[in-house]
This record gives structure tokens, C-alpha cells and sequence, in this order.
């Protein structure tokens, strides 16, 4: 029997029909893809309607409730512990190359649990997947690299993960949208999975790499990062502090790009506001 992808776009704020992923998933020919829209936005949409249309699943969030709480509602409805979920961003240029290429690797490496192709952003760099390391992961030079397995990590969008994997696990729902892969990778390493870097490579557009129009709607960005990483480093009292420094490296960065030294202490003060209040939660909805 074969196995059944379940195709998961989570979208915030847009429409089924202004989404890259969507428009691209309406094109794949591959009668074994169930695609199902997880809906954070706060705007009304008609998104409903459309999933209809196009005999998908919709599944309303009733707000923003970010990433993992999307995630998990979808885990819980999906009554399937032989088949395949892949996480998509809602502006990824999806392929049927990519489609090809995960439903052969999936059936002849049975041992494999988690898949993730090669992805490469705007710059041109490849930043999925990687080897994680604390403060900078080590990203792949060239398509074909070898990664240390021990290692591996690999963003949200495009990974393919076999549901036997969620059988006894959820996503933290603490983070709200950063970081939220990396803990899962974290998590599924020190689970002893098996993982296989994909021979295809995905084209995305990173908007956290394109530098924002203004000081003020870099902060927003922030203010939902630094609780959400902060999250990601309290496992440890040590990992914590090497976190506050990255944060504190995140705000002389921004500082020099926007001109702006004040970012500096607010990224700083806001990771110790976060810390002291034992609050590590990402604001309720995307600024």
C-alpha cells in the first residue's frame, strides 16, 4: 500500500489563492497528497470556500495562535500512523520534482524518519539543512555535502516526517513561531532518528533576510524572536545565558544596520524582562 502525504500549509493573513505554495500544490500530479490549510489569520479570509473547491482540509485557528499550536491541531486530526506529513511555509516554491523525489526515498529507506530537501534562499546560500551549533549552524557549501547525521537540522518548510514520530510527541506550544524547528530537530536527534537530506533543491524567499523598511518593524520582528529563543535555550541555566548573549549580538548587529544604538539595550533589557517574569511566550499575534 502506499503511503499518503499529508500536504500541511499553515498561512497567516492571506488567501489560498495569493499563496505560492498553494498555487504550487494545485499543480502536483500525485494522487497519494491530502493538503490540509491550518489558518492563523486574524483578517477574514475565504479560505474556507476554497479548500472546498479544491476537496482540501481546512482547519480554522480561530486567530494566530502560532506555529506549534497549528501544528499539533493538525497532528490531532490526522488518524494515520503509517503515512507522511510535510510542514510547508505558505510562500514556498513547492515542485512535483520535490514530490518525485520524497515518494522514492520514502519507500525504497524504510528506516528514515524524517526527510528535508535542499533549500536555498535569496542570497543564493543553501540554509536547509544544516549542522546545528548554539550560536551559528554550519550551512552546507555545496548541494551535495555530507552532513554529520548527529548533527542534523533543517528548517520548518518542505520536511517530510513519517507519523510514527508524533506517536508520543507534540511541538512545544510555549514557542510561538521561532525556533520552533530547531527544538524539534533538538529533540528528534537526542530520540536517536534517522534522517536523509533529499536529492532535490527548493528555491525560498526568507523574509527574515531581507532587511526590514524601518528600526520599528525590525524590533516587532524581535520582540517575537527573543522569547521564543529564550524559550528554546532554557533547558539549562549556562545554555540561558550564552542565549542572553546572542541576543545581545542580535541587537549590535541591528544597531549597525539601522544606525540605531538603542537596539542594543532593547533587545537586552527585553530578553531580561522575558527572563525575570518566567513570561517566555512570543506576543499573541505577528506585529
Amino acid at each position: 500500500m502506499d503511503n499518503i502525504f499529508y500536504a500541511v500549509v499553515v498561512l497567516y493573513n492571506q488567501t489560498i489563492n495569493d499563496s505560492l505554495t498553494c498555487n504550487n500544490l494545485k499543480k502536483i500530479i500525485n494522487h497519494n497528497i491530502k493538503v490540509i490549510i491550518a489558518d492563523n489569520s486574524i483578517i477574514p479570509t475565504d479560505n474556507n470556500k476554497h479548500c472546498f473547491d479544491n476537496d482540501w482540509v481546512y482547519v480554522s485557528m480561530g486567530g494566530n495562535l502560532g506555529l506549534s499550536k497549528a501544528y499539533n491541531r493538525v497532528l490531532d486530526i490526522i488518524d494515520d500512523n503509517s503515512g507522511i506529513v510535510i510542514w510547508f511555509d505558505d510562500d514556498t516554491n513547492i515542485t512535483q520534482e520535490y514530490f518525485d523525489e520524497l515518494e522514492k526515498k520514502v519507500r525504497l529507506n524504510k528506516s528514515v524518519d524524517i526527510f528535508a530537501p535542499v533549500i536555498y534562499g535569496q542570497d543564493g546560500k543553501i540554509y536547509s539543512p544544516n549542522e546545528a551549533r548554539f550560536f551559528k549552524n554550519k550551512q552546507l557549501r555545496k548541494a551535495k555535502d555530507v552532513l554529520n547525521m548527529k548533527k542534523f537540522n533543517a528548517i520548518n518548510s518542505c520536511t517530510a516526517v513519517r507519523l510514527k514520530v508524533y506517536k508520543n510527541y507534540r511541538y512545544n506550544e510555549h514557542i510561538f513561531l521561532d525556533q520552533v524547528d530547531h527544538n524539534f530537530f533538538e529533540d528528534q536527534r537526542s530520540y536517536g532518528r534517522n534522517f536523509l537530506k533529499l536529492n532535490v533543491v527548493i528555491h525560498h524567499n526568507f523574509s527574515l533576510k531581507s532587511k526590514q523598511k524601518s528600526s520599528q518593524q525590525c524590533w516587532n520582528r524581535y520582540k517575537i524572536m527573543i522569547p521564543d529563543f529564550l524559550i528554546f535555550c532554557s533547558k539549562s541555566k549556562i545554555r540561558l545565558f550564552l542565549g542572553i548573549i546572542k541576543v545581545i549580538g542580535w541587537g549590535f548587529r541591528e544597531a549597525l544596520n539601522y544606525h540605531d544604538i538603542k537596539f542594543i539595550w532593547s533587545c537586552f533589557s527585553y530578553g531580561i524582562i522575558c527572563i525575570k517574569n518566567k513570561k517566555l511566550y512570543a506576543v499573541n499575534k505577528l506585529l
